[in-house]
């Protein structure tokens, strides 16, 4: 839709610091807009919202990686040419702009009810601030609603699917340009979830995201549908609460494998053809380390490490201590079962 002239300048400047990677200013400008548009029509708008959302997230990872956070040591989102990561795209390039039953980010932990004193001495207390991701994933959480609430008013449903010839292909009816808006949101709320550890929530949005892009797109072709089935499989993976988490990861992953392997046989750019065999090899072994026997690689880890610190032993002359090899293993191995970050 049509902004006035000063939201169009805030956007304007917001997009320059935002391909400057000023993801801090880039954030306060969006958000400016967003405020702008409020008091102009007393309402939200779901673009600027989800451009404000995705400034806030980057801003958010980038504040991660200074402190030590997810994705500490990593100067920019560069990917390593083994990483299957890399040709897979997460949000970090530059965006162009055109109350609800919103769910949370992280769902609070229920508290046994306390007495009457320990209730009032907490409402003295301040709230505690919510964190650079939260906020990130309230904001694309409203869009996302926004975005919905445009979709359910659409007169029109196209009735042949795929709605897109390429993931390039530019939409023309106005359900398909919200159904495309809607996927990438769902995509970036799943990112965000990912980043703040949040594996179920990550799950759940990268799930809708894969959905719609199956309606956008040519499963057999499209790099993005490739790309939401890797995103899945890495949710999945870490939704250690579900005992079927580790199959279901499994069977995401061999799902982008069989979706890269389709692609990869019609495409004519040779350079693309030795990328995507680079980016199979590493699927596949991220395919066959998601289907050994979880328990049978824990035993394996853990004899590794009872050998390793027997042979260190040995090494130095002393007598090899099987419980202190016991003990040592045990401890070790307590940090293994603690849910796995997830690669950025």
């Amino acid at each position: 839709m049509a902004y006035s002239s000063t939201i169009n300048a805030l956007v304007a400047d917001a997009n320059k610091l935002y391909a400057q990677k000023d993801y801090e200013e880039a954030a306060l400008k969006y958000g400016e807009a967003c405020e702008s548009y409020s008091t102009e029509n007393g309402a939200e708008d779901a673009d600027l919202l989800n451009l404000y959302g995705k400034a806030l997230f980057q801003n958010a990872v980038s504040r991660s990686e200074v402190f030590g956070g997810v994705g500490a040591q990593q100067e920019e989102p560069k990917k390593e040419e083994n990483d299957p990561e890399g040709n897979f795209q997460f949000h970090d390039d530059a965006p162009l702009a055109e109350e609800d039953d919103t769910h949370n980010a992280s769902a609070p932990i229920a508290h046994e009810e306390e007495d009457q004193s320990d209730n009032e001495d907490k409402e003295n207390e301040p709230e505690e601030e919510q964190s650079d991701f939260e906020v990130a994933w309230e904001i694309l959480d409203l869009a996302r609603s926004l975005f919905e609430q445009q979709l359910e008013r659409c007169p029109e449903k196209p009735s042949k699917i795929p709605y897109l010839a390429a993931d390039n292909e530019e939409p023309q009816s106005e359900y398909v340009k919200i159904t495309k808006k809607l996927s990438e949101v769902y995509d970036l709320l799943g990112e965000v979830s990912l980043e703040s550890e949040n594996f179920p929530q990550a799950a759940a949005d990268l799930q809708k995201s894969l959905e719609l892009r199956e309606q956008l797109y040519d499963s057999q072709l499209s790099a993005l549908v490739s790309e939401s089935h890797y995103k899945l499989s890495l949710a999945l993976e870490f939704c250690v609460e579900d005992p079927d988490s580790r199959a279901k990861s499994a069977e995401q992953m061999r799902l982008a494998i069989a979706s890269v392997e389709r692609r990869n046989e019609t495409e004519k750019n040779e350079a693309k053809r030795k990328d995507n065999l680079e980016l199979l090899s590493e699927l596949k072994e991220r395919y066959a380390d998601l289907r050994k026997d979880p328990a049978e690689e824990f035993d394996e880890q853990k004899l590794d490490i009872i050998k390793g610190i027997l042979g260190e032993a040995s090494a130095t002359g002393e007598k090899p201590d099987p419980n202190k090899a016991k003990r040592a293993a045990v401890n070790d191995l307590s940090g293994m079962v603690k849910k796995k970050k997830p690669k950025k």
